[in-house]
């Protein structure tokens, strides 16, 4: 028997059947969707590390509140190593009566060290591509410093006791880190000019760098020389590079990895029930061949040449879909990914291909399996073998494998964890009700009369098969709602941090006898929920009358052994921003503790959990700040969590403000103002020109769009779920297809009608249907919640409006693909259905 030829016929003779169809539709989606996604994550990971190193301007550094020694530079040089160094602080320039905040950065000679400083002389003009560190009495100047100061190229700027000629305007610079968010321009300068203003004595709150660049193995192994040398400072390499647009990627990753993770358990779900419907067809042919002498593993190796060659095309579609799909993903996200992607690698499409192989061998196989027990008597006494240990064995093995390349290709553990665990518990849940259910069906049946009698009966007398079919309409209906209900609410959810009146402009330095100026300015402008809060800056001395220890070093910070705490050198002169308030802060979370009264005089303060856990700090705790000559301790009475995304201000300790009596502070507001108002702003920075403003309404728009691109490139993903889901609905309730074919025709050859044989189909759906919809809006409900919270750290309530309306759809499509299975079995004479059962 040529079992290679053998397949064949038999693929092409069958080729247009259901299920065959159902199995191939399935390998192409779930190929499709893994090979989009993991392409696109691919490629922009490609360009961004890529481009890393020139956005970190160097390929490693040091950074610390103290210049770093002179032994690390002189260390690299010995190693045949690049180097050079830069200064960075913020700034209040002035020119005339106008001020900006800026932020300075010093270089020295070698900068950059990897990519280009491009500026232009004038506007408009001759772009100098590679213009390196401005000469000495000369700076170049971000487009915003200059338009705030009212200056233009080759003016002379206000700079310490001197000035500086504005040399060039800059274009972009290598180090500026891709972030969404740098709110201050920037001001770059020689080093020189920065030496003998002071700016840079002790105590300044100024960064340093040492930049290094060199040959990937060079870098590699002077990092190793650096770990335990550089205490009370950081390293810095190309992960903390471009953050804004990482992040921006991972939470987008997020979406797209739900909607592949769905998609792939929905193709391998509908794999294996299309699967085990064409085993159930190929008993009779399998017991003939029996008969003829053929052996068990050439039949069943006949039949798994048939899946296989039907997954070959299948899995050459899907990837060939899936490569278009990441294409359009690419459109859809825009200026979000790098301008130029590189060409994807190999592995995302050999990833997509063995996901459509797993989902072939591992969930189509296993019935396959059952196969082999089939004995030639069959052909007169229809006896079946059970399914035999080892289809379950092949069962857990592709859904471990199919965990592991998807998270292979997504990146996201603990999502696929939540997700396919809560799924998996859902389809044990529903095998145990299932069948709980129709065993107390078996002693209620006799009780019943009419439709209800026929159909419940139906359920009960395969109740392996009525079990399988209620775990694939479970899960199928269940998956459906997370991407239907549960995405676009945490879509929505994610848009809403940034709503309509979000403050898109920050005023700083305002003295207390100016607040009531100031406040009645802006709400004149038309800034109506503007509010001003206290800002005071000081330092950190002591945590419970000792000073502070940092708790949340790893050892890939320092030398030291996990758990240990780990002194910061610098946490004593790091200066630390606080405010404080008589009511909780909007865009915080309480996590432990109790905030404080308005009417409470009790040194009391609150702490961020972020800041918290890096200090070890808890309810009870007792924290000395000291500002200036003043040294104050208050008592921690509680933890928030800040959502630092909002544009409000957060601060990392607040105090009772009837304890702080009189501190040194000046004040900020953030507002929102109306478009066509910002040009009122101008006149108030100029009559009061101790005010600084920031302009975050162009960053507001771009992380709007940034949400928006997300949105749609989800939304695209989700249609392979969501036709991935159909394929499983259609699956599950063709399951029995054939055997209520059969019993069709038996009761229609006792005399029943056909409106007797379709009310007891329309029971037998109703009650799957509604009791899949039922576990299904459970699990979902619970799901997304989990999901929301712990994976995407949203506040997702359980929609409930969406999920019970998806349930009750769920029930009318159970409905509706019951009544059109009747109408084509009650069409076939009982005859013909008898001969072909």
């Amino acid at each position: 028997m040529n079992l290679l030829r053998h397949a064949w016929r038999a693929l092409r003779r069958e080729a247009l059947a259901g299920d065959l169809l159902t199995v191939f539709a399935a390998l192409v989606l779930g190929v499709a969707v893994m090979t989009a996604v993991g392409t696109l994550v691919n490629r922009v990971n490609l360009a961004l590390t890529g481009s890393a190193a020139e956005m970190l301007g160097g390929d490693l550094g040091v950074a610390g509140r103290d210049d770093p020694p002179a032994a690390f530079a002189e260390e690299a040089q010995r190693r045949g190593l690049a180097h050079t160094r830069l200064a960075s602080f913020g700034s209040v320039l002035f020119q005339g009566d106008a001020s900006q905040m800026a932020s300075i950065k010093a270089v020295e000679a070698g900068y950059p060290l990897r990519g280009a400083l491009r500026v232009r002389a004038t506007p408009g003009g001759a772009l100098i591509a590679d213009a390196g560190m401005p000469a000495k009495g000369q700076a170049y100047a971000d487009p915003r410093l200059l338009q705030a100061l009212g200056l233009k190229a080759g003016d002379d700027l206000e700079f310490g006791a001197g000035t500086l000629r504005i040399a060039g305007i800059i274009e972009s610079e290598p180090d500026a880190g891709g972030d969404l968010l740098t709110l201050s321009p920037t001001l770059l300068v020689n080093r020189a000019d920065v030496e003998g203003t002071g700016l840079l004595g002790p105590g300044s709150r100024i960064n340093y760098r040492l930049m290094f660049a060199g040959p990937a193995t060079d870098i590699a192994a002077f990092r190793q020389w650096l770990l335990p040398q550089v205490k009370g400072m950081r390293l810095l390499s190309v992960n903390d590079t471009q953050r804004g647009v990482r992040q921006a990627f991972d939470l987008a990753g997020r979406f797209l990895g739900l909607s592949a993770l769905l998609a792939v358990l929905l193709a391998g779900v509908a794999t294996a029930l299309a699967a085990n419907r064409f085993a159930l067809r190929r008993i009779d042919q399998v017991a003939i061949l029996r008969c003829l002498g053929a052996r068990q593993r050439d039949i069943l190796a006949g039949l798994a040449l048939q899946l296989l060659m039907l997954a070959v095309p299948a899995c050459a579609i899907g990837i060939g879909l899936g490569m278009a799909a990441q294409e359009g993903l690419v459109q859809v996200l825009g200026s979000l990914v790098p301008q130029r992607l590189p060409l994807p690698e190999a592995m995302p499409a050999l990833t997509g291909a063995a996901i459509g192989l797993l989902l072939l061998f591992g969930f189509g196989l296993p019935p396959l399996l059952r196969l082999r027990g089939v004995p030639p008597m069959r052909v007169l006494n229809r006896s079946f073998a059970a399914l035999p240990p080892a289809s379950l064995l092949a069962y857990v093995a592709a859904l471990a494998a199919s965990l592991v390349l998807a998270v292979q290709v997504t990146g996201d553990l603990k999502l696929a964890l939540w997700v396919l665990g809560g799924l998996a518990g859902l389809a044990v849940a529903a095998g145990v009700v299932g069948f709980l259910l129709l065993q107390l069906l078996r002693g209620l049946q006799h009780r019943l009369h009419g439709n209800w009698r026929l159909g419940l009966a139906a359920l009960t007398r395969r109740r392996m098969l009525a079990v399988m079919q209620l775990v694939g309409l479970s899960l199928s209906l269940c998956a459906l709602l997370l991407l239907a209900v549960i995405g676009p609410g945490l879509l929505q959810q994610w848009r809403e941090r940034l709503p309509a009146d979000t403050p898109n402009y920050f005023l700083i330095n305002i003295q207390p006898e100016q607040r009531d100026s100031v406040l009645a300015a802006l709400q004149g402008l038309g800034a109506d929920d503007a509010s001003i809060e206290p800002m005071a800056t000081g330092r950190l001395i002591a945590i419970n009358g000792k000073p502070p220890l940092r708790v949340d070093r790893t050892p890939a910070d320092d030398s030291q052994p996990q758990g240990e705490g780990q002194r910061d050198d610098d946490d004593e002169n790091r200066p630390l921003n606080f405010s404080w308030r008589s009511t909780f802060p909007p865009a915080n979370t309480l996590v432990n503790g109790t905030f404080w009264t308005p009417d409470s005089t009790a040194a009391e303060a609150s702490v961020e959990i972020g800041w918290a856990k890096r200090y070890g700090v808890h309810p009870g705790d007792r924290i000395t700040i000291a500002v200036g000559e003043q040294e104050r301790e208050f008592s921690v009475t509680s933890v928030r969590k800040a959502d630092w995304n909002t544009f409000r201000p957060n601060f990392f300790v607040l105090l009772n403000p009837n304890a702080v009596g009189d501190t040194p502070h000046n004040l900020l507001s953030a507002f929102h103002l109306p478009a066509g108002q910002a040009a009122g702003l101008g006149a108030l920075v100029r009559a009061q020109p101790n005010l600084s403003l920031l302009d975050v309404d162009a960053v507001i728009s771009q992380v709007r769009d940034v949400m928006e691109r997300v949105a749609q490139a989800v939304q695209l993903v989700m249609v392979f779920s969501l036709l991935a889901g159909v394929l499983v609905l259609l699956a599950a309730l063709q399951a029995t297809a054939g055997e209520r074919r059969y019993d069709s025709a038996v009761l229609r050859t006792l005399g029943a009608t056909r409106r007797q044989l379709r009310g007891a189909v329309l029971v037998e759906f109703g009650a799957l249907g509604a009791l899949a919809a039922l576990l299904a809006v459970g699990a979902a409900a619970v799901i997304g919640v989990a999901v929301s919270q712990k994976v995407f750290e949203l506040p997702l309530p359980p929609p409930w409006p969406g999920l019970l309306l998806g349930g009750l759809l769920g029930i009318a499509l159970s409905l509706l693909a019951g009544w059109l299975g009747t109408r084509r079995i009650l069409h076939t004479p009982p005859a013909l259905a008898l001969r072909e059962a």
